[in-house]
Parts: structure tokens; C-alpha cells; sequence
């Protein structure tokens, strides 16, 4: 449930329709309290053409070297790295994000006030919704750069704010899990891990460290082993690890997709209809799979479409499954943690660290240990270890092309196998500000080149 509030004096003294919640009845009951809170879940589950979840798997997969529709129809500026200006193509990432933000800065101006819970709860609530607020600016700044830094409700102040340089976003998503990771526990508030504990926003934080534009690479060091050693979780076997049971969930998403009757609209979308498939792996990255990789088996599946036999994205198996069955979609999961504690381990010269973490994924993958001796070899093979082990996950492949700086030499030899006369275009880095928001918000500019 998402509870909008208005913010403005002269509406005040206007009663509210019967069945509309507004402040002083929703942060006077617990109940209402709390579920206005898992509003900012709900709104990010939304599993049709408006939920992060969704999204950032299927754009980032096709702008990236992942996976693309064989029948490309609307899609194919993402998959061809061609999205114009003047357009709002990347409209539904823009606006959703804004839409959970608002809706975290409205739980966080009225928290403080409240007397009708417990402090316990308050911290969890408080917490998730500063985290919330700081996952929704990471997806912001990783695909439009500078924006907007929103922190309050004042929807006219907010209406005309300028971009914000990306630096100064980060230092607030770094503020807000600092602040988030201090008033949770190891705790999950539910039996399967559909809210964060601390060790989910600290594995968020092992993340957000390699994105900064000087990375802080002990931090990110620090976080993933905070995790790792916290000994809650542990990689299962490969059949399991998109399971809602999984013992390498961090944290998880429960869908609220009804119109099927599978769990995960990420399964959905990738899963073929029949014979006709929806999205099949770049040539690149089927190709990218050591002999003996485990992962082509558990998670990738094989289809046949006018003469021409595909690899498509399979790691989420329920399509026609009872509702909410035994998928949830991962949104942290340990070997990102892992991979994340390897990179930075590399960064900082320690090689024998960063070898064992990143064998401790090979290793489950049915690969023998990495061969990489140097710190330039080791930081290329845990590149490409992200690739095959995150594929299709959280937009992983296409956010690691950009911050390392790699698209424009990497993309044109993975995805020309697939598009013919594939050239890159470095403002494609960057999606384009959508034009309704340039209109409605003269203080913006639109990204360099568009």
C-alpha cells in the first residue's frame, strides 16, 4: 500500500474522501503505520510496466551484452544502444524511482512524531525507509548521472530543483545506509527475508563502494566480510539459489504480479511463450561460459526459433505456479558479496584474498581455481566472473561496463554478433532525461549529446 499525502496549508481544512488515509489518521495507527512503510516494497514489486524489479533486469540486460528480444519491437534503441533525446523511453525508471523516494521522505518526516509504536519498530521502519530512498538514487545516478537530490515532500521546491553532481547523490546514499545499517539488527521483521536486516544493507554498501567515482575499496572490503562473517548466510547449490528458501538470499522481493500465475514477473519475462522465445543471451555471453560451467545447465535454457538455436536467461523456473510458490526475485544474494570483497581485495594488491574469494564462486560453479596471477589478470577474471555468475540481475553487467569504463571497448565486439553495424556512441552511458520532465522542470538539462 502507497500512501500519498499532501503537504500544502490551504488544503488542510478540506475533509478527506472516507476512504482516503491521510496523516493524522495513518501515523496515529500501527497498523496503518506500518503498512504505508511497506508501501516503498510494494511499489518497487510492482511487477508490470512500472516496477523497478522488472525493469532494471530487462533494460540493463539489453543495453548491456546479457540478453535481448528475438522480436526486439519497441525495445530496440536499448538493444541497439540508440535511445534518443526528445523522447521518454527511460520514463517508467525515472518516475518510479522518484514516485519510492517521495514516498521514503514522507515516512521520514512524520516517523520522528509518532507515539503509537514501539522504538524498535520505529528504527526498522526508519531504516528501511532511508534505505529504500538510498537504493532508488543508485538506480538514478547509474542510469541518468546527476539528478535531482529530492529530501523533502514540498512537491513546488521539488517541481524546480536542478540536478545534483552525482558525488554529492552518492555522499546521501552512502549517509542513508550508514544511518539505515545503525538501527537494524541482524533480524530479518519476516521469516523470508522479504525486508532487509543490517547485513542486507551492508551488502548493499560492499556494492555502493565500487561505484564511487574514487572508489573506497576498504569499505567495500569491510561491508561484504561484515556479511560474510556474520555466518547467516551460505551458497547453496546452483538448483536452489533462486529458490525463496535459499541459503544465499540476503535479501529477496515477493511479487505482486497477478495477471500469471508465477511468482516473479522477471520469470516471466525471460521464459519463453511456446516455442517463441522472449529474451535469448547475447552470442557473447553463451559463449562466455568456461567447458564444466554449471551455471549453463541450472540456469539457462535451450530454444529453437526459425532455424536457429538460442540460449535464453532461465534462473527463475515459475511460470504457471501457484501464486507466490517457491520463487521470490533476489535482489542481494552472497556471491555478489563475494565477487564484491574480490574486486576490492584485488584493488588494493591483496591477490591471495581476492583468489580465494573469487574461487570460492568458481568452485560452486564446477570450475577448478583461476589461473589469474597479476592484479590486472585477477580484476579481468573477476569482470568476467560478475558476467556469467549476475547475468540478467539488477542491471550488475550493465552498471559494471560504465563505472569501469569498459562499454565503449567491450560492447561493440560482444553485441555485433547479434546487430549488424552495431557502432557505440558514448552519450549511450547515460539514458536520456525523459522529455516530459525537461518540460515540466525548465531548471533540468538533458544529458550531454542528446
Amino acid at each position: 500500500m502507497i500512501v500519498f499525502f499532501s503537504s500544502c496549508k490551504k488544503f488542510e481544512d478540506i475533509g478527506s474522501p472516507p476512504n482516503q488515509l491521510t496523516p493524522d489518521k495513518v501515523y496515529s495507527d500501527s497498523t496503518a503505520i506500518v503498512s504505508a512503510s511497506l508501501g516503498l516494497y510494494g511499489a518497487s514489486a510492482i511487477n508490470g510496466s512500472q516496477g523497478l524489479i522488472v525493469n532494471a533486469n530487462m533494460y540493463g540486460s539489453m543495453s548491456a551484452d546479457d540478453a535481448y528480444p528475438v522480436i526486439p519491437g519497441s525495445n530496440t534503441p536499448f538493444i541497439d544502444n540508440t535511445l534518443a533525446g526528445g523522447t521518454n523511453y527511460s520514463n517508467v525508471m525515472y518516475n518510479n524511482e522518484y514516485s519510492e523516494i517521495f514516498n521514503a521522505n514522507n515516512i521520514l518526516a512524520h516517523l520522528p512524531a509518532v507515539t503509537v509504536i514501539s522504538q524498535s519498530l520505529k528504527n526498522d521502519l526508519t531504516a528501511e525507509a532511508r534505505f529504500w530512498r538510498a537504493y532508488s538514487y543508485f538506480y538514478l545516478v547509474n542510469y541518468f548521472g546527476d539528478v535531482p537530490l529530492v529530501l523533502s515532500t514540498d512537491a513546488i521546491t521539488n517541481g524546480k530543483l536542478p540536478r545534483t553532481p552525482k558525488a554529492q547523490v552518492y555522499q546521501q546514499i552512502i549517509q542513508d545506509l550508514t544511518d539505515a545499517k545503525g538501527l537494524l539488527t541482524d533480524s530479518y521483521p519476516t521469516t523470508d527475508k522479504a525486508r532487509i536486516n543490517k547485513e542486507a544493507v551492508s551488502a548493499f554498501l560492499s556494492k555502493v563502494y565500487l561505484y564511487l567515482t574514487t572508489p573506497n575499496y576498504a569499505g567495500a572490503e569491510t561491508e561484504a566480510t561484515n556479511v560474510i562473517n556474520s555466518n547467516l548466510y551460505t551458497l547453496d547449490q546452483l538448483s536452489n539459489v533462486f529458490l525463496k528458501t535459499s541459503k544465499e538470499t540476503i535479501w529477496q522481493e515477493q511479487s505482486n504480479y497477478t495477471t500469471y500465475t508465477g511468482v516473479t514477473r522477471t520469470g516471466l519475462a525471460f521464459i519463453p511463450t511456446g516455442t517463441t522465445p522472449k529474451y535469448v543471451l547475447y552470442t557473447a555471453l553463451a559463449n562466455a561460459f568456461e567447458p564444466g560451467d554449471l551455471r549453463v545447465a541450472a540456469w539457462t535454457g535451450t530454444i529453437t526459433y526459425s532455424g536457429k538455436t538460442y540460449l535464453y536467461p532461465y534462473k527463475y523456473k515459475n511460470k504457471n505456479t501457484s501464486a507466490n510458490g517457491n520463487e521470490y526475485t533476489v535482489m542481494l544474494r552472497l556471491a555478489e558479496v563475494y565477487l564484491n570483497r574480490a574486486e576490492a581485495r584485488a584493488q588494493q594488491n591483496n591477490l591471495s584474498g581476492a583468489q580465494a574469494d573469487l574461487n570460492i564462486v568458481r568452485n560452486r560453479a564446477g570450475l577448478p581455481n583461476t589461473t589469474a596471477l597479476t592484479q590486472s589478470a585477477l580484476l579481468a577474471a573477476i569482470a568476467h566472473e560478475r558476467w556469467v555468475e549476475l547475468f540478467t540481475e539488477n542491471s550488475t553487467r550493465w552498471f559494471d561496463l560504465k563505472r569501469t569504463g569498459t562499454a565503449g571497448t567491450v560492447l561493440p565486439v560482444t553485441k555485433s554478433p547479434d546487430i549488424a553495424n552495431y557502432s557505440w556512441n558514448p552519450i549511450q552511458a547515460l539514458y536520456p532525461i525523459p522529455a516530459q520532465e525537461l518540460l515540466a522542470n525548465p531548471t533540468l538539462q538533458q544529458n550531454p549529446g542528446y
